[in-house]
């Protein structure tokens, strides 16, 4: 197999990834099947329109960068306004639910994990 053929390959995985990727985010925020298919394509095809021909670096903290927005919402959460943040913030009331619920199970994974770290550390002299 060619170079060529392996980019292609490549490629061709990226705007499929990347296509998956938008059809689930828009279900989770209740978009139906149908609009999320129709909207995830058309998203994939603008994408390869706009930045096609160019090389594209993802810098890896772009996982950091959107916890840092869950965790603003999160701060600003306060046990009953749901629904203003998620008029804010653009979202459904279940998806902003579903938000919470993520960023607390998250922060609780975060805290066990650094209670164990304390746990297996050398004793400080």
């Amino acid at each position: 197999m060619s170079a060529e053929t392996r980019m292609g390959e490549k490629r061709n995985e990226l705007l499929a990834d990347l296509v998956q990727l938008a059809e689930r985010v828009l279900r989770e925020n209740e978009v139906t099947p149908a609009a999320a298919s129709t909207v995830a394509c058309a998203l994939a095809d603008r994408l390869a329109a706009h930045w096609g021909g160019q090389m594209i670096y993802i810098p890896a903290d772009f996982q950091w960068k959107l916890a840092q927005v869950e965790l603003e919402i999160y701060d600003a959460f306060n046990g009953s306004n749901y629904i203003e943040l998620a008029r804010r913030h653009g979202m459904t009331e279940s998806g902003l639910r579903r938000l919470i619920a993520r960023v607390r199970a998250k922060l609780a994974s975060f805290r066990h994990e650094q209670q164990l770290d304390m746990l297996d550390a050398p004793p400080e002299l």
